[in-house]
């Protein structure tokens, strides 16, 4: 059998401890009990289910009232608080298989091993502020069709840059058509710009 209590206070050294009160000014303190790989507290007020363990004549907590977020049958979804119990960040599993990741602020990733993704979609990303990306090692791009930067202002710097192949004749851009010069015969254009 279970006991409603109110959430009063809590302590989390190595395990978590939560104060309940269950009857005015009648507190039990209780061990929270979570599933495996979840480490959540509940905010103040919140209701505790409290379940006493046989043969020793304690309660543990073993569960929270937990407001819903909406999820439908067969769904998951995870959320964090602030102090008054505004969502901050969400993550949902939902039903047509979509995966939804909502936050606040900041959203780090640190991964100590490989990171990879394979989309079969498409993949589009935009920033409101600034965008960086920095390789310690090389960095290669690839594109099986066209690939286009935009920008009003483009500068490519670091050393060296090297771009082979032809430039036919159009009559506009900022290619030499002509590899040679028509007289002396002495190169006009060049694959490797140093300096850059």
């Amino acid at each position: 059998m279970g006991i409603i209590a109110r959430c009063v206070k809590y302590a989390a050294e190595k395990l978590v401890t939560l104060t309940g009160e269950t009857v005015k000014d009648f507190n039990l303190n209780t061990l929270l009990y979570t599933p495996a790989g979840d480490d959540s507290i509940p905010l103040p007020d919140e209701r505790l289910l409290l379940v006493k363990v046989d043969g020793s004549g304690k309660h543990v907590t073993a569960g929270v009232l937990t407001p819903s977020q909406g999820a439908k049958p067969g769904e998951k979804i995870f959320f964090a608080r602030d102090k008054d119990g505004n969502i901050v960040s969400k993550m949902s599993f939902l039903g047509d298989g979509t995966v939804k990741l909502e936050a606040d602020k900041d959203f780090i990733k640190r991964i100590k091993g490989d990171y990879s993704m394979d989309i079969e979609g498409e993949s589009k990303t935009t920033v409101a502020g600034d965008a960086s990306f920095k390789g310690k090692g090389s960095v290669n791009q690839e594109a099986a069709k066209n690939y286009e930067i935009k920008a009003p202002s483009a500068q490519i710097t670091g050393g060296m840059l090297q771009v082979d192949g032809a430039a036919p004749p159009s009559g506009t851009g900022p290619f030499c058509g002509l590899p040679a010069c028509l007289f002396t015969g002495a190169p006009h254009i060049g694959n490797i710009v140093n300096g850059t």
